[in-house]
C-alpha cells in the first residue's frame, strides 16, 4: 500500500461493545415505561387536583417527562435502525459481494454509525431530561397539600426533598461526562495536560 493512498475505512463499533444494547434497553423498555408512569400520574393530579399544593407545576413537570420519555423512543428508533456490524453484513450478503465491495460497504457503515451516534446522544439527552423532570414532578407531589402540623408533614417534606435531589442527581449525572470532556480538550488546546 502506497504511504499517499489513504487508507480504507475501518469498521466501526461502540465502546463499550454493549452501548448498542443499552441503548435499545433505554429506549424500548425504560423509557416507555416511565413514560407510561408519567400519563397516569397526570390523569390521578388532574382528577383530584384540590389535594395537592401546586398542581398545575406537578402537570407541567410530568407532561414534559412524558413527552421526553416518549421523544427518546423516537430517538432510539432512529438510533437502531443505523447500527449494525460485519456479522450484519455477512448475513445480507454473500461472502463474494462483501469482497467485491469492501471498501464501499464500509465507507457506509461509517456513514450509518455516525449517524447512529448522533441520535444515540439525543436519546441519552431526552431520557435524562425526562427522568429530571419525572423526579421534580414527584418532588412536587409529595409536598404536603396544605401547611399543617399533621404528623406527616415533615416527613412529606423529607419525601419531597428526596425527590427533588434525584432530579439534580440525574442533571449532574448526565452532565458530568460532556462537561469533563470539554474541560480536558481545552487544557489540551491550551497544553496544560
Amino acid at each position: 500500500m502506497s504511504p499517499y493512498r489513504p487508507s480504507s475505512p475501518q469498521w466501526r463499533k461502540p465502546s463499550p461493545l454493549g452501548f448498542g444494547v443499552a441503548v435499545d434497553a433505554v429506549s424500548n423498555v425504560a423509557a416507555p415505561l416511565l413514560a407510561g408512569f408519567a400519563v397516569a400520574a397526570i390523569g390521578v393530579v388532574a382528577a383530584d387536583s384540590d389535594k395537592f399544593r401546586w398542581p398545575g407545576p406537578v402537570l407541567l413537570f410530568l407532561t414534559l417527562a412524558a413527552l421526553l420519555f416518549v421523544t427518546c423512543v423516537q430517538f432510539g428508533f432512529h438510533a437502531r435502525r443505523h447500527l449494525y456490524s460485519y456479522a450484519d453484513i455477512t448475513a445480507w450478503w454473500t461472502e463474494e459481494e462483501v469482497r467485491d465491495r469492501r471498501d464501499l460497504l464500509r465507507e457506509e457503515q461509517n456513514h450509518d454509525f455516525e449517524l447512529w451516534d448522533a441520535w444515540r446522544r439525543r436519546t441519552y439527552v431526552t431520557y435524562s431530561g425526562g427522568l429530571i423532570m419525572l423526579w421534580l414532578g414527584v418532588s412536587l407531589v409529595l409536598v404536603p397539600p396544605t401547611p399543617g402540623t399533621s404528623l406527616d408533614t415533615p416527613f412529606r417534606w423529607a419525601a419531597a426533598a428526596v425527590a427533588a435531589c434525584a432530579a439534580v442527581g440525574e442533571a449532574v449525572w448526565s452532565t458530568y461526562p460532556s462537561i469533563r470532556r470539554r474541560v480536558r480538550r481545552r487544557r489540551l488546546l491550551r497544553g496544560d495536560a
